[in-house]
């Protein structure tokens, strides 16, 4: 009876370089679509820019910031 080596193989397979690449890849452009959101929904840019940029990466647009409450001082 002939014994087999236990599954102790490290030996790569032949897509996994390819795979590692991809996911690398994809971890980075997930990353990049993070900043580009978290920009898209910052108030302190101008909406126009933000609300273009959503339409034309077909993302949620950012809704328009809610009317600026008046101080006391403005209105005096």
């Amino acid at each position: 009876m002939t014994s087999h080596p236990e599954a102790t193989d490290t030996t790569p397979l032949p897509h996994s370089r390819d795979l590692r690449s991809a996911e690398n890849d994809l971890k980075l452009l997930r990353s990049r679509l993070r900043t580009v959101a978290e920009f898209i929904h910052d108030s302190a840019h101008d909406f126009a820019a933000r609300h273009a940029l959503a339409q034309r990466l077909d993302l949620p647009v950012p809704a328009p910031a809610p009317a600026t409450r008046q101080t006391k001082e403005a209105t005096r």
